[in-house]
């Protein structure tokens, strides 16, 4: 296996390099099988089985609570607001969606205290957004759901703000906290029954991810014009990620950063590496720029290979070596992102690079694009097929390089990258 990943320099044998890339693309489990992914796919899948469990335990324990104890909606009084708990414990982009909503509270009731619950995993996102007063984490546990749910009842919310939540415990648990001011959309949830406050919103499929949120905070009277996600870098770690910038030695040129792939449940939004590939190729042989490979430790694989394609000198894979936060640093100290639908697709829009995003057709940038930028972020949308339904089938590579590249082109010109000779 590890001969077939080996890769001539680009300009040598390309022929050779992009029937390689497509083998890769063919054989990437069985690759990523030898590197430990068959462990990590057997761990999720005992997550997921968890989860379920977990699943089941609730929904049966509080559809019997809730009909001994119902969640009657209580009047609520804005203008006296104190204490607002607010809930965002999803995915990288959902969380960075809710800033919006996370502010518009915070603008709106200025009196109160703001405080959001937000998994560990994404706690630097929330805490990066100076509207939040404060930041509570949470993490799936049964110990974890007890202590939270004394420690939140103490602060006795006049509300509580259901944003997103991943896991099927935080409904309980804002029931839990205060049963009669629980503000939420139930599309979102099959724990609706335990939901004080329903907010429909029609259309919730059409409808962008910044106002499906904010639909619930106006349900209180929160209001906002600017739509803009919310992530502040701070000085020292545009300092700290600076230096590194240094020792690699890419401190001096332009930097575009490509984001090689996004989470193991969505390989659908994926762009093949041998697009990748071309179109970094192009970049580095008409521009004076250093291009940086993003990514997480399960998509290091897959970055190794698209680095060994392209020219070494002016290519450096970082897949695996930031945290979330040390990659805001990055985006913010850089010019331009090509990312599909990912996390780092909506940090680059909260941290204000230029943005490229390659969007699938089954998620549409309506939906998950940029949003309130006027023009500063492109997209590359994929099309379906003449007379085919949008859906996870289609695939990104028909989203081809050379449909993509006029957008690329226009940012480096925006930055008046410099050209090569």
């Amino acid at each position: 296996m590890t001969n077939h990943l080996k890769f001539c320099h680009p300009e040598r044998s390309e022929g050779s390099l992009f029937k390689r890339l497509n083998y890769y693309e063919e054989n990437r489990f069985r690759s990523l099988i030898f590197r430990g992914e068959f462990i990590e796919n057997f761990k999720n899948e005992f997550l997921r089985l968890i989860n379920r469990l977990l699943f089941n335990f609730y929904y049966r324990l509080f559809w019997f609570l809730a009909r001994w104890y119902p969640p009657k909606p209580a009047e609520l009084h804005p203008r006296n607001f104190r204490n607002i708990l607010v809930f965002s414990a999803a995915g990288i982009g959902d969380t960075l969606t809710d800033s919006v909503a996370v502010r518009a509270l915070k603008e709106s009731f200025p009196q109160a205290q703001l405080t959001v619950v937000t998994h560990r995993r994404r706690a630097s996102l929330v805490q990066h957004n100076p509207f939040a007063d404060k930041v509570v984490l949470y993490h799936k546990s049964l110990l974890r759901f007890l202590t939270l749910t004394l420690e939140l009842r103490k602060k006795q919310p006049d509300v509580i703000v259901m944003l997103r939540g991943n896991d099927p415990d935080l409904w309980p648990l804002a029931y839990l906290v205060n049963r009669h001011a629980v503000i939420s959309c139930p599309i979102m949830t099959r724990f609706k029954f335990l939901i004080s406050h329903p907010v429909e919103i029609p259309h919730w499929d059409r409808t962008h991810g910044v106002e499906q949120t904010l639909a619930i905070a106006r349900h209180i009277g929160a209001t906002i014009q600017d739509r803009r996600l919310i992530y502040r870098v701070m000085q020292d770690e545009k300092e700290r990620l600076q230096a590194k910038l240094v020792r690699w030695g890419i401190h001096n040129n332009p930097r575009v950063i490509f984001q090689v792939g996004g989470g193991r449940r969505s390989v659908w939004r994926d762009w093949p590496i041998s697009h990748f590939a071309e179109l970094g190729k192009r970049l580095l042989e008409e521009y004076v720029v250093h291009l940086i490979l993003l990514g997480g430790r399960d998509l290091r694989p897959k970055a190794t290979v698209l680095s060994s394609a392209l020219l070494p000198a002016r290519t450096i894979n970082v897949a695996g070596k930031l945290s979330l936060t040390e990659s805001a640093a990055l985006l913010s100290l850089s010019q331009v992102l090509v990312s599909t639908d990912t996390g780092i697709m909506h940090l680059g829009f909260a941290v204000g690079i230029d943005t490229l995003a390659l969007i699938h057709c089954n998620n549409p940038a309506a939906r998950v694009g940029p949003y309130g930028y006027g023009d500063q972020h492109l997209i590359a949308q994929l099309e379906p097929p003449s007379g085919i339904s949008p859906s996870k089938e289609t695939d990104m590579s028909l989203l081809t390089p050379e449909k993509v590249w006029p957008q690329l082109h226009a940012l480096c010109e925006r930055h008046r990258f410099p050209r090569k000779n």
